[in-house]
């Protein structure tokens, strides 16, 4: 590649901002599998022998994957197959055809963008092909500059002058900014945008793969106006075997009660609304937080990140929520694809283990802000950090958002998460019970991250446990954490028989039940059968046993359903939650 004649800017001084990581939204770290010496540590294998290209997975002998599972736990993915791939390796177009045919403004009618990478103690591989790929695939002409936050990392490989040498024969500019003490995600990022030249930020995890046309699509919707902040579609680079695997463009970000970031799939309204143009912005509620542009002075004006949060957890919401409440919009452009690996756990420690006090605070100063009185619910789930409530200072961010003159987190749902599983003042909140108020319906979940939930009756419980509380919504839908609503299906294969089922909320018509509150009795509209409970076994673990859809009888004793409600909030609004 041609030599850059511009200079890589020596390492950040500090100016009294501290730094961060690179985002990460999965568990916690754990134990590693074994202790590793400092030299397998600092060790930078990178030796590309031609695997991956393609975006193909790469296969492993058995000697193979036991030495890569020697060094798995450094970074949480195989570092033995990412040294063997290039940095510049060829992937394919994983735009659908209409985008590929898509035509942008010219480049010299679209803003420039700087392109901000966080890293701590990132693999050499994935960090240099993450910068490679933004320089291959991005015209030229559109990068004011790349510019790498080193977050306190002791790699000896991402020291000066290893990484800078590495850099500087790229033909675009590449400041590389370190920090003197480890900080978190915020602070870093924030400390490249005060260095940042272009008119976008464009932010990326340090271990992303770009695709060919990713950037245009983000500028140009950009260029259409200033306030909207986009984010390509998320592709999985898996992190055993580095293969590409194209991303759908059918979900859309979201959150559940504990107020952790989710993908949930579309709803129906907008499903059908893009079957006319399948290339539109996705309109989406939050972000993920990893990946995404904004204009540079939209930034400024917005109050950039709230530089109070720490190291991860909650940002990503925080942004979310104020640049939807205070007249910008989120979008997820389905012509824009980029690659990210996808961990299972962290490999980054947090400073002084101190994870439950920082996600706290960080969770606090999100619900405090923008949600009203939703944060209420927020805290019945979680009244650890209800208590700690007082010992944050909120007062530059709620004088931000009078300022900005924010909406509320009511209009947000009404407007914006339309399709939310938000309790709401003239919804029914609570749990749903048996005429004894015995036993309890409820929405068991299955393993952490999957929407493979079940539906169930337990003992009724006493607690705040939220599994067993639902919204009967005035639309009729009954709705659970997690964006679950109960609904039926009619299965073919059984005869034509009507199944209960706990699927994700889709707006459709086979979620509606009426609920006849003087019969107490719940009558699904499109069959027009009657939930109904089983016949309990003496003796038999009861807690498996689900309702079911049978003919509607009346005085029958076990159609009967009792709405028990639970207050998710104080009665008088701004009295401190219990």
């Amino acid at each position: 590649m041609a030599t850059s004649s511009k200079p890589v800017a020596e390492s950040w001084s500090g100016r009294g901002v501290q730094v961060v990581v690179g985002h990460y939204s999965g568990n916690l770290p754990q134990e590693k599998l074994r202790n590793l010496t400092d030299e397998e540590i600092n060790a930078n294998n990178y030796n590309p022998i031609g695997w991956g290209e393609g975006g193909m997975a790469v296969k492993l002998s058995k000697e193979e994957e036991l030495l890569s599972d020697e060094t798995f736990s450094i970074n949480q993915f195989s570092l033995y197959v990412s040294d063997r791939i290039a940095l510049n390796r060829s992937l394919g177009d994983y735009r659908k055809p209409s985008c590929r045919s898509k035509k942008y403004r010219a480049n010299s009618e679209l803003p420039s963008t700087s392109v901000i990478i966080v890293y701590h103690n990132e693999a050499f591989s994935t960090l240099l092909r993450t910068v490679h790929s933004v320089v291959n695939r991005s015209p030229i002409s559109l990068l004011a500059e790349i510019i790498l936050v080193d977050d306190f990392s002791n790699r000896t490989f991402l020291k000066y002058s290893t990484l800078d040498e590495a850099v500087r024969s790229l033909p675009v500019a590449v400041k590389i900014l370190r920090a003197k003490q480890r900080v978190g995600l915020i602070r870093a990022r924030l400390m490249g945008a005060q260095e940042a030249t272009g008119d976008v930020l464009t932010f990326l995890d340090s271990h992303c793969e770009c695709t060919e046309g990713w950037l245009e699509p983000l500028l140009d919707r950009i260029r259409d106006n200033r306030k909207f902040v986009v984010c390509p579609v998320i592709d999985v680079i898996n992190d055993r075997t580095f293969q590409y695997q194209k991303g759908l463009d059918m979900f859309r970000g979201g959150f559940n009660w504990n107020l952790q970031f989710r993908w949930y799939s579309l709803p129906n309204e907008i499903v059908k609304q893009r079957l006319g143009d399948p290339s539109a912005p996705i309109p989406s509620p939050t972000m993920a937080g990893g990946l995404f542009s904004i204009d540079r002075r939209y930034f400024e004006e917005l109050g950039t990140y709230d530089h109070e949060m720490d190291i991860w957890g909650g940002e990503n919401l925080e942004i979310s929520f104020r640049i939807w409440q205070c007249g910008g919009r989120v979008e997820i452009l389905p012509c824009s694809h980029v690659g990210h690996v996808f961990r299972h756990i962290s490999p980054h420690d947090i400073p002084g283990n101190s994870s439950g006090k920082i996600l706290d605070g960080n969770m606090i100063r999100v619900s405090e802000v923008w949600m009203d009185e939703w944060k209420f619910l927020f805290y019945k789930l979680a009244p650890q950090t209800a208590k700690l409530r007082s010992l944050v200072d909120l007062s530059e961010r709620i004088e931000l958002r009078r300022r900005l003159q924010c909406k509320n987190f009511r209009w947000y749902l009404e407007n914006v998460f339309t399709d939310h599983h938000m309790p709401m003042e003239e919804d029914f909140f609570g749990r749903i019970s048996t005429d004894s108020k015995r036993f309890c319906i409820v929405n068991r979940p299955g393993e952490p991250g999957t929407k493979n939930h079940q539906l169930n009756m337990t003992p009724c419980t006493l607690g705040f446990d939220h599994w067993q509380f639902w919204i009967y919504s005035t639309d009729q839908r009954l709705k659970s954490d997690e964006h679950m609503c109960l609904s039926a299906v009619q299965m073919a294969h059984d005869g034509g028989k009507w199944t209960v089922h706990l699927k994700e909320c889709g707006g459709f018509d086979n979620e509606q039940w009426d609920y006849n509150r003087q019969r107490r009795v719940f009558k699904h509209v499109k069959s027009g059968l009657c939930l109904t409970q089983q016949e309990f076994e003496i003796g038999k673990q009861n807690d498996l046993i689900p309702p079911i859809l049978s003919s509607c009888g009346r005085g029958h004793p076990k159609q009967v359903w009792v709405l028990n409600s639970v207050e998710w909030r104080p009665e008088k609004l701004g009295e401190n939650p219990p």
